[in-house]
């Protein structure tokens, strides 16, 4: 459930497989890749004058939901959203140097359920909403409606609460069963609400107790229990103020089309999006050897598509496949320049820790188009830079893929595709 950051930053989760086979065809030689940023680019949460703190806006969702398997699917950030969390007293993180995001997984279109992408016991939920707490805490909601519910997998967690200590209750008049915190999860906390035909989880995960946890897990499965009374709706949409208004909803500007057209089948209609629920500063430094460079600052969003076997974790037999793009999204175009230059320029003596990038045979948006080299472990993603926005973007599985060629036509593709959104195009 770590955020997902992007490549100029400390990385603390784990990125997808991308195409080792591109960087074989394009430069003679295997471009793999660690977790970590380079020196001087670990960014500090800072507003801007007269705009500290949250600058994530959230409108929530209305009109008709989107359906999966023909089921009206429920938007797990509708249901619990920003202000019921805040309400509820849980301190949303938006401290300096954290990087938090609030990460939604949604329905953006219609989409048909895929038997062989799924199975008994595993599923992730139709709809997952995630906001971050201090000290590395999360507050999730999931939402399991057919066909993504995974009865065997709700018997199962039905099982595991009682064995830490579970208690049945009832909240809004649905059944409800409450475990934790447990001898395995001193700080955890969770709460599994059952409406007919369907379940859903509340899950605070905590890495210290407060005297207040119980009460505001409480406030908030009432909230989400008096919810799920209503019909589902549309999902939420997110925003920024008038200094970010260039900035779009990250699956808007890379779509489930540009996957389709990429790969020549189709995601599961779900998305994973990401938004900074802060700014970012970022300040030149020697460790960087970017002192020519400016103070900076952005908020970061990210979109990931994939088909329903990749979204329940490559259970079943249909094909295993996702794209992830991060923007880093300027309040200037002259800041997304630098970042630019820092992440594909050669030969100005930036120091990365991993050595100089990989040049590329195509160019997308308006900047500099390359490989990051990211060292041994993980393989390099695309970075590319359009108007005001720095783009990363991965792929995966390589496997899938079937080689140089088909990796240029990816990447260049839905590069392109993005980069002409970025400006209006």
């Amino acid at each position: 459930m770590q955020s997902i950051l992007s490549a100029r930053r400390v990385r603390r989760h784990r990125i997808p497989v991308v195409l080792a086979v591109l960087a074989m065809a394009l430069t003679g030689c295997t471009t793999t890749m660690s977790g970590s940023a380079g020196p001087g680019r670990i960014d500090e949460k800072l507003g801007l004058p007269g705009n500290r703190g949250i600058v994530l806006r959230q409108q929530l969702g209305t009109g008709t939901p989107h359906t999966f398997g023909g089921v009206p699917a429920y938007d797990a950030c509708t249901v619990m959203s920003l202000d019921v969390v805040q309400q509820s007293g849980y301190e949303v993180n938006s401290t300096p140097s954290r990087g938090p995001v609030l990460r939604t997984t949604r329905m953006t279109e219609d989409a048909p359920d895929d038997p062989n992408g799924r199975g008994d016991t595993a599923a992730h939920g139709v709809s997952e909403c995630l906001y971050p707490g201090p000290n590395s805490e999360l507050l999730v909601l999931t939402i399991y409606q057919a066909p993504f519910d995974a009865p065997q997998q709700q018997d199962s967690m039905e099982r595991s609460l009682r064995r830490q200590g579970g208690v049945d209750g009832e909240v809004a008049g649905f059944r409800t069963l409450t475990a934790g915190p447990s001898e395995s999860s001193r700080f955890t906390r969770v709460t599994a609400i059952f409406p007919p035909g369907f379940y859903v989880e509340v899950l605070r995960l905590a890495t210290r107790a407060e005297p207040t946890d119980e009460a505001q897990l409480a406030a908030v499965v009432k909230q989400v229990a008096e919810r799920l009374h209503a019909p589902p709706t549309g999902p939420s949409t997110y925003s920024y103020g008038a200094q970010y208004s260039h900035v779009r909803p990250p699956c808007e500007v890379f779509t489930s089309a540009d996957f389709r057209a990429a790969l020549g089948f189709g995601t599961d209609g779900r998305v994973v999006e990401e938004y900074e629920l802060a700014q970012t500063r970022t300040d030149p430094s020697p460790d960087s050897g970017n002192l020519g460079h400016t103070t900076s600052w952005a908020v970061e969003t990210s979109c990931k598509q994939e088909t329903q076997s990749a979204a329940n974790s490559g259970v079943g037999t249909s094909i295993d496949q996702g794209i992830t793009l991060r923007f880093t999204n300027y309040l200037t175009e002259a800041m997304a320049v630098q970042a630019n230059d820092y992440d594909c320029a050669l030969g100005k003596g930036f120091r990365r820790p991993f050595g100089e990038p990989k040049t590329v045979p195509f160019a997308v948006g308006d900047g500099l188009t390359c490989l990051s080299n990211m060292g041994k472990s993980v393989q390099s993603p695309l970075e590319f830079k359009s108007g005001r926005t720095t783009v990363e973007m991965s792929v995966w599985s390589v496997g899938n893929l079937g080689g140089g060629d088909a990796a240029v036509r990816i990447y260049s593709g839905v590069g392109k595709a993005v980069a002409a959104r970025l400006t209006g195009g």
